[in-house]
C-alpha cells in the first residue's frame, strides 16, 4: 500500500503532468528522486528500438548518479506517460530496470509509480487513483 504521506505528492505529480502536457500522445519520461521535490528525469522517445533492459537500467543508473542523496536512500522512481494508469509491459520493464539499478548502487527503492494525465498507479501493489477533474 502506498504511504499516505505520498498520496498528495502523487496527486501533485498528476497536476504537473497535466500542466506540462496537453497532448494525448507524448514521450514517456523517467524520474528518479523524491516526490514533490527536485529530481532527475530523462525523456524516453516512443518506439525507441534501442531501449532494451540494459539500456533502461543504464538510464536509471545515470539518474541515480545525478542525485546527491543516493547514499541516504529513500528515493523513488516514477514514469510519466500517455494513456490510462493501468499496468502495461513498459511499466514492468522500467520497474525491473529500476530494481537492478538501485541494487547496483546499494540504495533502497521506496516507490515506483506510473503517472498519467488521469491518475497514478503503484506498479508494485496495483493501487491506483484517477480523477476526471483534478483540483489542486
Amino acid at each position: 500500500m502506498t504511504d499516505p504521506a505520498q498520496l498528495p505528492l502523487l496527486r501533485q505529480e498528476v497536476g504537473r503532468l497535466r500542466a506540462r502536457e496537453s497532448r494525448r500522445r507524448f514521450d514517456a519520461t523517467v524520474h528518479v528522486g523524491h516526490l514533490g521535490a527536485t529530481y532527475g528525469s530523462c525523456p524516453v522517445p516512443a518506439g525507441d528500438p534501442v531501449l532494451d533492459a540494459g539500456t533502461r537500467t543504464e538510464v536509471v543508473l545515470r539518474l541515480l548518479e545525478g542525485d546527491s542523496s543516493t547514499t541516504v536512500g529513500g528515493l523513488s522512481v516514477w514514469v510519466t506517460r500517455p494513456g490510462e494508469p493501468v499496468l502495461q509491459d513498459s511499466d514492468l520493464a522500467w520497474l525491473s530496470a529500476s530494481c537492478r539499478a538501485f541494487a547496483t548502487v546499494g540504495c533502497s527503492l521506496d516507490g515506483f509509480w506510473t503517472v498519467t494525465r488521469t491518475g497514478w498507479l503503484d506498479v508494485r501493489t496495483g493501487e491506483r487513483r484517477t480523477w476526471k477533474r483534478l483540483r489542486l
